[in-house]
């Protein structure tokens, strides 16, 4: 539920931020200070609210609670935001719908989306995701209160909404928009958000026309080991990493809980009682460095964040796993992390109270999609604890929500339905950093997974060698030594193709 909460923090910093920098700190560290600053009749309510970084129009409409019929009629209050500053009359209507993260006006001025709309007088309306932010149908987080998220309800949720966009924009925009049956909608994403992209133009192909898909990771799947594959080579102390853990899990096999505790004092997660959340635990820098990684900006004096995290393992005076357990222990203290909230398996298992979107998320994962980040079998080099097991991190499912979450989800049906790796669309730009660890469940996974893909439909797929996780889409500011620049003239012209 932390990487959930990261990710919404650091790409608010993004879109707001013209560059990465830091002072003495790691880039890890700069991650981390991000995220403590973060933590009837058819109608649409208008809401003045004023946010941290600018203030922008809360707009609101009724949606059905269940669009499948357990609720019959009922509704809910979905958020929504519109920015129409570059809107032409006809022109495109991009929708982001914001995914496992609350929807963010920063996304009106700043992102790919709107400098799409602002390139091809088009519309951004950005749409919050049931069960996030403000946007919730039911009055508590309680396991059969959550039934009603699913990827049918919530993709349905954006139908309802498109469908009857006409009577909502007019009633919401204060400068007179208006659009019709001849606008072309794109629906637009990053991360689950572009699955969702993907998925809405393969399942509703009359309401979108394309989209725009950033670091869509399309195969669901529940034993997601190659996470690690990418972050390995990503990493040049790769190795040494992997000396650390094997020296880890020998330590745990032996049993002698006097050594045990003694590392796991030197990791300064001693709060961790159970082996496998401490195990668990010393993959957060790692992920979070690569997966979120941005070379600094050229000319400047920032550190590079992967050489500054392989740094602690060039000490050839201590053994790895003591160079492992500094680098964590570090981390922990400098950015003043609670072990047993932020990395305990059980934390926060009866707290059923709404605005929780790190449990909404844990939810779609122990019902739909899995995506357990778990250590790759053998003879795989493994870069975590093999410890870390996909039973291990669905094991708290239950806990959360109740008996009626039975084993892992079914991730096979979901995927012949959604078609995995090889969705059936067509005039979708799909784009990857191939240091995302993510790109593994990407069309960007293989190049001919991707030839495919590209050969079927007008489908573009755009790699960038250095980038990562959804950075063409939430990077504000202009880079060229990455690739975010000469990707985003290709989105661009893609787009423009498609909308002919």
């Amino acid at each position: 539920m932390r990487q959930a909460q990261l990710q919404r923090a650091w790409a608010e910093y993004l879109l707001n931020s013209n560059e990465v920098t830091s002072a003495d700190s790691s880039h890890e560290s700069l991650l981390s200070s991000v995220l403590a600053e973060a933590a009837s009749t058819r109608s649409v309510v208008r809401v003045s609210e004023q946010r941290r970084q600018s203030s922008a129009q809360d707009y609101y409409f009724d949606q059905k609670i269940d669009h499948f019929g357990l609720r019959g009629n009922s509704t809910f209050r979905q958020k929504f935001y519109i920015n129409g500053d570059y809107y032409v009359s006809g022109g495109p209507v991009y929708l982001f719908n914001s995914g496992e993260t609350p929807a963010s006006p920063s996304y009106l001025a700043a992102g790919e989306p709107f400098t799409l709309a602002k390139a091809t007088g088009g519309m951004l309306i950005i749409m919050e995701h049931r069960y996030y932010g403000v946007s919730y149908p039911v009055s508590d987080m309680s396991g059969p209160n959550m039934r009603y998220l699913t990827l049918e309800n919530a993709l349905e949720d954006v139908a309802h909404f498109v469908r009857n966009a006409p009577e909502f924009v007019k009633a919401s925009a204060s400068v007179g928009l208006t659009i019709g049956p001849q606008n072309k909608w794109v629906a637009t994403g990053g991360s689950y958000s572009a699955n969702l992209a993907v998925w809405l133009r393969q399942q509703y192909p009359d309401l979108f026309y394309a989209a725009y898909a950033s670091s869509a990771p399309v195969l669901i799947k529940t034993d997601f080991y190659q996470y690690d594959q990418v972050v390995g080579r990503a990493l040049p102390c790769a190795q040494n990493i992997s000396d650390a853990i094997s020296t880890l899990d020998a330590i745990l096999d032996s049993n002698d809980r006097q050594l045990i505790d003694s590392w796991k004092r030197a990791f300064a997660l001693d709060a961790l009682k159970d082996d496998s959340d401490f195990a668990g635990a010393l993959t957060d820098q790692l992920s979070n460095t690569v997966q979120y990684y941005m070379p600094p900006a050229q000319g400047s004096n920032s550190p590079d964040a992967i050489t500054s995290l392989c740094s602690w393992f060039n000490r050839a005076h201590n053994i790895p796993l003591q160079n492992f357990a500094d680098m964590t222990a570090a981390y922990i203290r400098n950015n003043g992390i609670d072990p047993v909230s932020a990395y305990s398996s059980s934390s926060g298992s009866k707290n059923t109270a709404l605005y929780q979107d790190g449990r909404s998320w844990f939810y779609q994962t122990c019902t739909q999609f899995g995506y357990w980040q778990a250590a790759p079998p053998e003879p795989l080099r493994r870069l975590r604890s093999k410890y870390v097991t996909m039973d291990w991190q669905s094991r708290p499912c239950q806990a959360f929500f109740g008996d009626g979450i039975t084993g892992q989800p079914d991730v096979g049906s979901l995927n012949k339905k959604l078609g995995g790796l090889f969705p059936n669309v067509t005039r979708v730009v799909f784009v990857n950093g191939l240091n995302d660890p993510w790109s593994e469940l990407s069309v960007a996974s293989d190049p001919s997974v991707a030839a495919v893909n590209m050969a079927y439909g007008e489908n573009v797929v755009i790699t960038m060698p250095k980038a990562s996780h959804v950075t063409d889409f939430y990077f504000a500011a202009s880079r060229t030594d990455f690739g975010v620049d000469i990707a985003r003239k290709r989105i661009l012209a893609a787009i423009k193709s498609f909308l002919g």
